[in-house]
């Protein structure tokens, strides 16, 4: 079986940016297990593979989203790659950048919606996550901070919690003071397996308020050993749950409405720029919307025997 694939770096306005994707089109023609094989071999944070709509819908198709450990419910950049991928191809019955052109996705976690908007500096994909569940505080802040190799100090100035939230999948958000901490995170996996015995998952999302960019609001860097991804460039579904702790912590300046900036990769040498949109109710996040750019760095054939 020869199966096409496409390589695309998400969350990125240049190639070799942002978070790789390798997104076969043809995916109903691969078994589950192919599937796993694939992510494993291939590498990426993520693999994504599209598969037909059953009631043939032309505005909606399934996607199944793997890592190189295990298949996962919700992949933030996989979702707005394969979107991307549709319109590349020609699959799509819409002009690449009409506003507000929506693309339904089937995935394990639910369905979820992007949109395309032609802004100045290019076209952007934004993808409708779940408004936030807020799972709770994690109280262990020494293990954290032995996890990421650093001072439990580095944290404790914050003044803020480590706290569980999902909007699509949990994320565990930990805040440190500055950029020169996050500089010195050095992961250490059996720490890591610790938190997971506590949580089920070992995985940081790690953010200061301090950036690089002028523009940028949050500095971040994201790291998932339990799913075979050392440290991911960019974060889609993370992104959204941390505009919710951002907003529920009054860390962000909002009115009806908050739009929250992310550089992430840097450490990686694979800069990304996450754009996030929220509207306020309650005091609350709603309606969050995670989104950025995609360029198309390759194509290529794989034989399965």
């Amino acid at each position: 079986m020869e199966l096409e694939f496409l390589l695309i770096d998400v969350f990125t306005d240049r190639p070799f940016g942002g978070s790789r994707l390798y997104l076969f089109p043809d995916g109903e023609r691969v078994p589950t297990r192919a599937m796993q094989n694939l992510a494993m071999e291939l590498g990426s944070g993520e693999t994504a593979f599209i598969v037909p709509d059953p009631e043939g819908a032309s505005s909606r198709s399934g996607l199944r989203v793997f890592t190189p450990a295990a298949e996962i419910p919700f992949g933030g950049h996989s979702v707005l790659g394969a979107t991307f991928a549709l319109d590349h191809l020609g699959r799509r019955g819409t002009v690449t950048g009409e506003p507000d052109v929506p693309f339904t996705w089937e995935l394990e976690a639910g369905r979820y919606q992007v949109t395309t908007r032609n802004e100045p500096d290019g076209v952007t994909y934004s993808l409708q996550q779940d408004d936030p569940v807020f799972m709770g505080q994690y109280f262990h802040r020494s293990k954290v901070a032995r996890t990421l190799g650093i001072s439990e100090d580095e944290i404790a100035i914050t003044g803020l919690p480590c706290e569980i939230i999902s909007t699509g999948l949990p994320i565990h958000i930990v805040p440190l003071g500055s950029l020169e901490a996050m500089a010195a995170i050095n992961l250490r996996r059996r720490d890591a397996d610790t938190i997971a015995r506590d949580l089920g998952f070992g995985d940081l999302f790690v953010f200061t308020c301090e950036t690089v960019g002028e523009d940028a609001t949050v500095h971040c860097r994201m790291f998932a050993p339990h799913f075979g991804i050392p440290e991911d460039a960019a974060s889609g579904a993370a992104t959204g749950a941390l505009v919710a702790y951002l907003v529920k912590h009054r860390l962000v300046k909002h009115g009806s409405s908050v739009r929250v900036i992310s550089e992430q990769g840097l450490e990686l040498g694979r800069p990304s720029r996450i754009v996030a949109d929220a509207e306020i109710r309650g005091g609350q996040a709603r309606n969050i919307q995670v989104g950025g750019q995609c360029v198309m760095v390759g194509s290529g054939c794989i034989n399965i025997p």
